[in-house]
């Protein structure tokens, strides 16, 4: 048998390439690239293809990711299918336009190493780096590259991890609700991973603060400045504030929304437990809740961070059906929910709410069955307790146990009013599949306990499964234009 290491000489369209074969065997099994045996410089294999191309190719199967400009062009997607490269490697070279939820097949399952299913899983924004996968698994922070062929991990001294942002294929961040700090995980750009303990962002006013939520951008108009908006909670739990960090000095640069609970009033000190960004309106979504016996209370702030850090442009405190999650888009210009009672979906126009900090009347719209929100939120059911929300391009997702749901903006004929209106469709039915013999097989559908979107992909990870599931739509719009 050829050692993976062994010399293969390739002409391809008159001009003269060299490899290994392990680098080869990346483009998967089905690829006639694979099967390609070491040969000498003066007995090249011959493809019949564009050299120009098969060199951004020949790049991508060596690091993982394509070192031309983003997005990929329509011929190098035809050349990568020509040569039959691997689902993963194709859904990687996709850019985010090919995301079609509709057509979400799966199309990996990532085994993960040790006995500790995945807690969080982020895909890098893909532009303007490929679509790479973190999963955090125990204190192990695990990133695959983008044609999901390789992989480095690094070990935190988090017990567990409960928030992850994936910042670029070098960096994620990893923070916990019962440890202090943010912590930064770096990954090789290619080759093992080498040992090195991460370094530490903490929230100024209380270095032991522990992390409730993430968010990383880049500020419209400065993307060279991108920013990592962290949610701090003391140590005794009787402070809390978001923090602002620059990712490229590491350095904190404002505090947003600081809050203190003076006696019993815990209501007026709810600290955010989710945050999102809304790079085209420059606005901070967080939110948070508080459980007690009278019932849960939820909060739900949009921050102008070059207005205001005590002062947020708009609030909303609910009581009543109060959020199990919260969500925001800026294509679809709205705030969306999961109700905690009735387990349906809201939504509120962003471009209603009104300005000034003060709180806000009641903006939700339900886009779901509005009876049956009202009758269970008169009984206190919790029909949406563990329901979870996120919102991609133009699509808003609801992971409701092991299932995914999608709501998507539609027009409605003139005849009917010729209003826009949402329509719920579900994703797939579940990835039966198996991966290899001793390995861990999805034999039945568990809980989604963390997910994440990127590029054409949606990952997954599920309770007691020791891997992450990946979901790609680019597959499919290949295959209807060959």
């Amino acid at each position: 048998m050829a050692s993976a290491s062994a010399a293969v000489a390739l002409n391809v369209g008159g001009e003269l390439f060299q490899t290994t074969a392990a680098t080869l065997s990346r483009a998967g099994a089905s690829s006639p690239l694979a099967s390609l045996g070491p040969s000498p410089q003066s007995a090249p294999h011959f493809l019949d293809g564009d050299p120009r191309l098969f060199a951004q190719l020949l790049s991508f199967l060596r690091h993982g990711r394509l070192l031309a400009p983003a997005p990929p062009s329509a011929a190098l997607l035809a050349e990568a299918r020509r040569f039959a490269l691997d689902g993963a490697l194709l859904a990687s070279l996709s850019p985010a336009s090919a995301f079609a939820p509709l057509s979400l097949r799966p199309s990996a399952l990532l085994p993960l190493t040790g006995r500790v299913s995945p807690s969080a899983v982020a895909v890098c924004p893909s532009p303007p780096h490929p679509a790479s996968l973190v999963a955090a698994h125990g204190g192990v922070v695990t990133c695959f590259d983008a044609a999901l062929a390789t992989r480095a991990s690094v070990l935190t001294p988090l017990p567990a991890v409960d928030s992850l942002v994936a910042v670029s294929p070098a960096l994620a961040l990893a923070g916990a609700r019962d440890f202090p700090g943010v912590h930064l995980c770096r990954f090789p750009t290619d080759g093992p991973a080498a040992a090195a303990v991460p370094e530490v962002l903490s929230w100024p006013g209380s270095p032991s603060a522990t992390v409730l939520s993430m968010a990383a951008t880049a500020p419209s108009g400065d993307p060279s400045a991108p920013l990592l908006f962290a949610s701090f909670e003391s140590a005794r739990r009787n402070s809390s504030a978001m923090v602002v960090f620059d990712l490229n000095s590491l350095s904190p640069v404002a505090e947003i929304g600081r809050k203190e609970v003076f006696g019993a009033d815990v209501e007026a000190a709810i600290p955010a437990t989710k945050l999102g960004w809304l790079g085209e309106n420059n606005l901070l979504l967080a939110a948070g809740s508080y459980s007690s016996p009278g019932g849960v209370v939820g909060d739900i702030r949009l921050w102008d961070i070059r207005a205001s850090a005590t002062v947020p442009v708009w609030e909303v405190r609910e009581k009543e059906d109060c959020f199990a999650d919260v969500a925001a888009s800026d294509t679809l210009s709205g705030l969306f929910k999961v109700g905690a009672s009735s387990g349906e979906v809201f939504m509120a126009d962003l471009r209603r709410l009104g300005n000034g900090g003060g709180i806000g009347l009641e903006p939700w719209v339900c886009i779901g069955d509005g009876q049956r929100a009202a009758a269970a939120a008169s009984s206190r059911r919790k029909d949406g307790n563990g329901c979870m929300i996120e919102c991609y391009c133009n699509w808003v997702f609801v992971a409701r146990g092991a299932d995914v749901e999608v709501w998507s903006q539609v027009e409605l004929a003139p005849e009917a009013g010729g209003k826009k209106v949402m329509k719920r469709n579900w994703v797939g039915s579940g990835p039966y599949m198996d991966v290899g013999a001793g390995e861990e097989a999805v034999k039945e559908k568990a809980k989604i306990v963390s997910w994440a979107f990127g590029g054409s992909r949606m990952a997954l990870a599920r309770a007691d499964k020791r891997s992450v599931e990946v979901w790609d739509s680019a597959l499919a719009k290949i295959c209807a234009n060959p």
